[in-house]
């Protein structure tokens, strides 16, 4: 009667429980990650007797939480991807409507009228209307440039912001997972812990590609998918917003002491590697070096597919690579010369933008930004905060590069056309636009803005009588004085001051020319004007002389403000053989607006292309569109992916109503069989007592 009646007790509890574990399934069926529990019933050992074995019930051999580790880790990769690409989807559709193509005030549209006027200038070229307009529309579309490239600019400082937030909720997430494996260490079977650790990967896995391993403890073990350990029991390894650096990794004997340095900002990475071993110090026996945007997987190019080399120098000798500039000097001291040689293989790391790095398990940090071009750098490649890096790096970085190389084209070719013409009226003196670092070095080395697009040639100007406009002849610039026996120009050679030279010697003291503030200066002599004639060479164009445009780039560039002054000096015609600038000649307007048709070159830092201005343009704005879209579809596929996989374990894990009243109803009645249980043993002792 006893056992009988210790069953009945057993079973009366073991249905209470488990009445308050399927509740507690119910009240928490709309809480974020929990997961189901079912209790596990072990039957209790037999006694043997001598009619035989007597079963004695059965007892709560633990509670059960319902989860599959295998889908939980699939899901979690989907998820990353799914968070990156949306991301970087999002990033992208700001931008998209930067570069709507509108068909009056688009980029294309103002373009377009930029060509118009100038035919209206070639139809009317003495005319002062034809030349208002066309001051207006240029400006009109220069605003546009120096809009879309300021846009592009604030929405790359948005993106830094939201990732320096994001570095800093992964780093809390890592915290709160890291505490609650230590919680699981002492109770490994605690549900409600295992429910945070999970909840705590889900978020985390949404902001970086992570791979968790799950011990038998319940502690998980978080790495990122390139293999970064960020948590590791109660440890964690978090990572760290950094501002621009660079970093040496030499050969092991390397006798190099010094530092490279660097000035200018990059959405590129830059690798340098030493080929040829020399000093730092630039000149003869200096070392020499190649670069790479994607970690030394591939190395930068000349247009004719060779390996681009540089000579390794000290600040005076530095080397500008995609607009950051180069050199080498004492470690804490960049413009101090570094004596010690540079070894073959001595390899060094620029990062000259913020940058991501994960706090190394064996201490210092290690760079985790995502790498354009290169996806087995060990970088990140997923969740939000990838996807964010992408974004600024990868595409609003490579269209900022390619619409300042639009902006910086279309000031060349029209500077370089228009600086050969002549305006309505000559000049007494006039002052370059673009200055020189260096005027004492050949032009390809003077630091002059488009001193790379200038090459080997010869140039003229004319002289007029100051008082009856007559031509006093047309005269070649002679180096001879200069560089006897070489009478053309020649930028590998000749400095700006030996052009200055040059100009002075070859005009008898009727022109005279000098370098003030690194920018070439033309005065002519009393009773004497000038004006530019024809210039193989692009000299006038590259220091700025008689241009249309004045800098560089697209938050730069902007109508030479001498011609807003005076629209006469806007030049539509040229200098004929005899030197005279003809009334009604619209030579010059009509090559420029040619130039709407004509291919020409556009530099980035990866290379060189050639198609026309507006196809250029049209270029970069259907490479926005067709970033966005597979930015889109990525997005879409990988969620897809995600929902499904969550949708496997919520079928394994989450909590079905209607199951979890039907198990209530299951166990009320597994409590009234055993009430009724207790109820007959209870009786038959009152039978056996009343017996006696």
């Amino acid at each position: 009667m006893n056992s009988l009646l210790y069953i009945g007790q057993s079973a009366l509890l073991n249905s209470q429980y488990a009445t308050s574990v399927h509740g507690n399934n119910i009240a928490n069926q709309t809480v974020e990650g929990y997961r189901r529990r079912t209790v596990a019933m072990t039957e209790l050992p037999s006694l043997s007797t001598s009619k035989g074995q007597v079963g004695t019930g059965a007892t709560v051999s633990g509670l059960l939480r319902h989860f599959n580790t295998y889908l939980e880790t699939q899901y979690l990769r989907e998820n990353g991807q799914s968070a990156g690409y949306k991301a970087k989807y999002d990033a992208l559709s700001q931008v998209e409507t930067r570069f709507v193509e509108d068909e009056k005030y688009g980029t294309a549209a103002l373009l377009e009228n930029f060509w118009a006027a100038w035919g209206d200038v070639a139809d009317n070229p003495d005319q002062s209307a034809a030349r208002s307009v066309l001051l207006t529309t240029s400006e009109s579309l220069t605003s546009r440039l120096a809009d879309l490239a300021e846009d592009l600019a604030a929405q790359q400082r948005s993106l830094e912001k939201q990732i320096s937030q994001e570095v800093d909720a992964v780093n809390t997430a890592l915290a709160q997972i890291a505490a609650v494996n230590k919680q699981l260490a002492g109770s490994p079977n605690r549900a409600d812990l295992l429910d945070s650790r999970d909840a705590l990967l889900r978020d985390l896995s949404g902001r970086l590609d992570i791979e968790v391993a799950y011990g038998g403890d319940g502690q998980a073990l978080v790495k990122t998918s390139a293999g970064q350990t960020l948590v590791d029991g109660a440890s964690s390894y978090g990572l760290t917003y950094k501002s621009p650096y660079a970093a040496a990794s030499l050969e092991p004997d390397s006798a190099f002491k010094g530092a490279i340095w660097f000035d200018g900002a990059s959405s590129d990475e830059f690798t340098v590697e030493i080929t040829d071993p020399g000093t730092a110090s630039g000149g003869a026996g200096a070392a020499m070096f190649r670069v790479s945007l994607d970690g030394g997987r591939t190395w930068l190019k000349d247009d004719d597919g060779n390996e681009l080399r540089f000579t390794a120098g000290s600040r005076d000798e530095s080397v500008t690579v995609g607009g950051v500039t180069i050199w080498f000097g004492q470690s804490g001291d960049s413009g101090a010369e570094e004596g010690t040689a540079l070894s073959a293989g001595d390899r060094f790391t620029i990062v000259p933008k913020t940058s991501v790095a994960w706090k190394s398990t064996a201490g210092g940090e290690v760079n985790v930004t995502p790498l354009a071009g290169n996806t087995r750098a060990g970088r990140l490649t997923g969740g939000t905060l990838g996807g964010l890096l992408a974004a600024r790096d990868e595409c609003i970085g490579s269209y900022r590069e390619s619409l300042d190389a639009f902006a910086s084209t279309l000031i060349w070719e029209t500077n370089r056309i228009h600086s050969q013409g002549s305006g309505l009226t000559p000049l007494s003196s006039a002052t370059g636009a673009y200055g020189a670092t260096y005027t004492d070095r050949p032009l390809a080395q003077s630091g002059l803005a488009f001193a790379d697009r200038v090459t080997a040639g010869s140039f003229s100007l004319a002289l007029y009588d100051a008082d009856t406009g007559a031509p006093l002849g047309i005269t070649a610039v002679d180096f001879s004085s200069v560089t006897p026996g070489q009478a053309t120009f020649d930028p590998s050679v000749h400095s700006l001051e030996d052009v200055a030279a040059a100009i002075t010697a070859s005009f008898g003291g009727q022109l005279t020319a000098s370098v003030q503030a690194g920018r070439l200066t033309l005065t002519a002599a009393d009773g004497v004007t000038f004006d530019y004639a024809d210039d193989s060479a692009g000299i006038f164009a590259a220091t700025g002389h008689n241009c249309f445009f004045t800098g560089t780039d697209a938050s730069s560039i902007a109508v030479n403000q001498e011609l807003i002054g005076n629209t006469d000096r806007i030049c539509a015609g040229h200098v004929n053989g005899d030197g005279e600038a003809n009334s009604g000649d619209n030579t010059t307007a009509e090559a420029l607006a040619a130039l709407a048709e004509k291919s020409v070159s556009f530099f980035t830092t990866r290379g060189s292309s050639s198609a026309t201005l507006g196809g250029y343009f049209s270029t970069l704005v259907a490479q926005v569109g067709a970033d966005k879209s597979a930015a889109s579809t990525s997005y879409q596929f990988a969620a897809s992916l995600a929902e499904d996989l969550d949708a496997q374990q919520e079928s394994v894990g989450g909590v079905n109503e209607d199951e979890e009243l039907t198990q209530l109803m299951r166990q009320q009645q597994n409590y009234q069989a055993a009430s009724k249980m207790i109820q007959v043993s209870l009786e038959m002792i009152d039978v056996l007592l009343a017996l006696k």
